[in-house]
């Protein structure tokens, strides 16, 4: 366990040089390695086929790409928060994106095509995503997103979204799916982009930074 240290502790021995730093680095990335943890433990405890080793081993190397973001942004710190609340967010996130990917794994895309013609899928995500310290916020974007999805949205641009930004299916298999061509559906997920896009610069979002606060791929 590492010793404890308030937020300008954190932020003067990860800025500082040799041993200091390294111990610091150390005790940085054992916190992240927990928060990877219980966020995999949490996220793929329904569905994951991986034995505990494979699993510590997941959350491993989460916590190593953790630690790589936070020391690259390390200047973008406000201090709105705890020190180690911001950086505890870079593993969940992380192991988020991973927990999601494993996920897909053992799932096929027949099983995602499941209420990809409505917006039921949306909601789950929304469950899944939410963030407590920014709720009011994710949830003004994601009324937008509903919104702009039930209502401005065809039934083939909407699958093709659900697929490729919120489950991350690669483009070739979402074609093959389809019976099409990456012509055509590249079309519906620009139009479905644009329309996203659109709304959400009406209604005074940047639509990287909204999107960004669920953790998603940017449209």
């Amino acid at each position: 366990m590492g010793k404890t240290r308030s937020t300008e502790d954190w932020l003067r021995d990860l800025n500082a040089s040799g041993d200091q730093q390294v111990e610091a680095i150390a005790d940085l990335r054992e916190i992240l390695l927990r928060g990877a943890l219980y966020s995999l433990n949490r996220n793929l405890n329904e569905f994951a086929n991986s034995n505990p080793n494979e699993l510590v081993q997941l959350a491993e190397d989460c916590a190593q790409e953790a630690l790589i973001a936070i020391l690259a942004h390390l200047h973008e710190f406000r201090g709105e928060s705890k020190f180690t609340t911001w950086a505890y967010k870079f593993a969940i996130n992380i192991a988020l994106v991973t927990a999601r990917r494993e996920w897909r794994k053992g799932v096929s895309l027949d099983q995602l095509q499941d209420h990809s013609d409505s917006i039921e899928w949306l909601s789950e995500k929304h469950h899944d995503l939410i963030n407590p310290d920014h709720s009011l916020l994710q949830q003004e974007v994601f009324e937008t997103i509903r919104e702009t999805i039930q209502d401005e949205l065809t039934e083939k641009q909407r699958q093709v979204l659900k697929w490729i930004v919120f489950d991350e299916v690669p483009m070739d298999v979402v074609v093959q799916q389809m019976q099409s061509n990456r012509n055509t559906v590249y079309k519906l997920l620009h139009d479905a982009r644009l329309k996203l896009k659109r709304r959400l610069l009406m209604e005074g979002f940047g639509t990287e930074d909204a999107l960004a606060l669920f953790s998603i791929n940017k449209v």
